[in-house]
């Protein structure tokens, strides 16, 4: 699989279905080998790469850089908890879990009510399904206004504490890192690669089982 065929929309698509429960690459391994891409074709394949394969690398980098900057502030931390969750929630893997989960707890303490919820829920048009029939309920509610309710929370719990400034200058920090690595780390050994250009395959063609312990991270 070339990387240069993969267009940025597979991209972002992917990035929504594939597990985020990927543990972070060791440091030894995101900190070694650096480069400047020799021409444009190579950027955007290892831009590409990259931004999949040290996808939680680069969201713990963000999400420290927002710890640090709101440490003592705990109002905007919990603003920080609810975009971060509403962010997650636009993943597949992780909405569909999260509703499963929330079902079981309920269904111990109300049966009732979670077999209404589960049968209004239509179930899970999610994984291989074409973006634009793609749809995804945590616990009978569309996830696009469970993400609405999060994000609007968060947001007040900003502009109740007045930290627009400093998560605006926390995320800039973090991206800049980010986008500082995207381009300058080189794409190490190419069985790491192999295995990276294999999930984004079977993600993207929908045979990626609902269950990713099979998975070799460790390569």
């Amino acid at each position: 699989m070339d990387w240069s065929n993969v267009t940025l929309d597979e991209l972002v698509t992917s990035l929504k279905e594939v597990d985020w429960k990927t543990p972070p690459r060791p440091l030894s391994e995101f900190f070694s080998r650096f480069s400047l891409p020799k021409t444009q074709q190579k950027l955007q394949q290892r831009f590409k790469c990259n931004v999949y394969y040290y996808r939680s690398n680069y969201a713990v980098i963000v999400l420290v850089s927002c710890i640090v900057a709101l440490v003592r502030r705990p109002t905007a931390l919990l603003g920080i908890l609810g975009l971060g969750s509403g962010l997650l929630c636009l993943n597949d893997t992780f909405a569909t879990m999260l509703s499963d989960r929330l079902l079981r707890s309920l269904r111990k303490m109300h049966p009732p009510l979670a077999q209404r919820i589960r049968a209004t829920s239509g179930g899970h048009n999610g994984y291989g399904a074409p973006p634009g029939k793609r749809s995804v309920k945590i616990c009978g509610v569309q996830r696009i206004a469970v993400v609405a309710v999060l994000w609007t929370v968060g947001l007040l719990l900003f502009y109740y504490r007045a930290a627009y400034l400093s998560l605006l200058l926390a995320v800039l920090v973090g991206n800049t890192i980010v986008m500082a690595h995207v381009v300058l780390k080189t794409p190490n050994l190419k069985t790491r690669l192999t295995s990276a250009r294999e999930e984004f395959r079977a993600v993207w063609r929908g045979y990626q089982q609902p269950s990713y312990d099979a998975h070799d991270y460790n390569l």
